[in-house]
């Protein structure tokens, strides 16, 4: 049984601060964008995060490229 990956979709996650918990915990919030292009360069997307979070006024955390892929039983 040979199991291969297939890619399905791309995201974009931008994580980015949303003050603290009453404990004085950090809290997040992520902001997704769907439907990216699979075979968009990674150089590509960030360049684009990064334009997104220009305009944004929360602190970045992190930028995440969250592929999804289906695998796939080949006989």
């Amino acid at each position: 049984m040979a199991v291969t990956p297939s890619m399905v979709a791309v995201d974009l996650a931008l994580v980015m601060e949303n003050g603290n918990s009453g404990s004085g915990q950090p809290l997040f919030v992520v902001r997704t964008f769907k439907k990216v292009k699979p075979d968009a360069v990674n150089g590509d997307i960030y360049a684009v995060a990064e334009a997104l979070l220009g305009l944004q006024t929360k602190t970045n955390v992190a930028i995440q490229r969250r592929d999804i892929v289906e695998l796939v039983d080949l006989p």
